[in-house]
């Protein structure tokens, strides 16, 4: 149902069982765990935008915005930590590949971007209080509560100069093995049902969806201007 979510945690997973057979000290585990957490950053960058069209899905207009605003940010925090990253590259030996030297800055910049993103759907979800189906808020919430342990955890042991030990990589296998099981547990043909709202019984929330109606005219009417 969901296919960039379960996309996400079978990367993660596959990554850890991939990975367990070098050592860490080795340059092969480097580029490799490298290179398979940028196709996680990838399917973490896709599953940000289905939540915002997910989310946002009775407001086109808010959800482009939204969805565009993740990519150009996205795009110019990547642009912004290479060129940060160019005078450690000029006075760097070429004992190890550019990818390794640039990685860190990479991760920081595209991590913390894709949380600041997922902090800003939750706040906006819950300040207008959407009426998501039961599924959807699982799927946005519980995300954020993984995206946000699994990943800022694993910032601040690399900037910190930590290991993180082997029994870490099979937490995060296990971990995701179990939200998996759960989340097909929960996510359920039912809980797709949508929430219908009764404007007479909370007034303080018709009022929060009018607002958002009139926001989503707005920012529809501009797009098609600029179209």
């Amino acid at each position: 149902m969901y296919l960039f979510l379960t996309a996400f945690l079978a990367a993660e997973m596959l990554q850890s069982i991939i990975l367990f057979p070098f050592s860490r000290e080795t340059n092969t585990y480097a580029i490799l765990f490298e290179f398979s957490t940028a196709v996680i950053w990838v399917l973490a960058y896709l599953v940000v935008l289905e939540l915002y069209r997910l989310t946002l899905e009775a407001y086109p207009g808010i959800s482009s915005v939204g969805r565009k605003a993740v990519s150009w940010c996205m795009g110019l925090a990547i642009a912004v930590s290479v060129v940060y990253a160019i005078p450690d590259l000029r006075g760097a030996g070429g004992a190890e590949p550019v990818i390794i030297r640039i990685f860190p800055i990479l991760e920081r910049s595209t991590v913390l971007g894709l949380l600041l993103f997922l902090v800003l759907i939750q706040m906006f979800l819950f300040h207008y209080r959407l009426p998501l189906s039961r599924n959807r808020m699982i799927y946005v919430t519980g995300y954020a509560v993984y995206f946000g342990i699994s990943m800022a955890l694993d910032i601040v042991w690399t900037g910190l100069g930590i290991r993180i030990a082997d029994v870490v990589d099979l937490w995060i296998v296990a971990a995701g093995g179990v939200i998996l099981i759960v989340g097909a547990t929960l996510l359920s043909q039912k809980g797709e049902a949508k929430v219908t709202l009764d404007p007479d019984a909370d007034t303080d929330r018709a009022r929060l969806q009018r607002q958002l109606a009139d926001m989503n005219r707005l920012l529809s009417r501009a797009a098609r201007g600029r179209g």
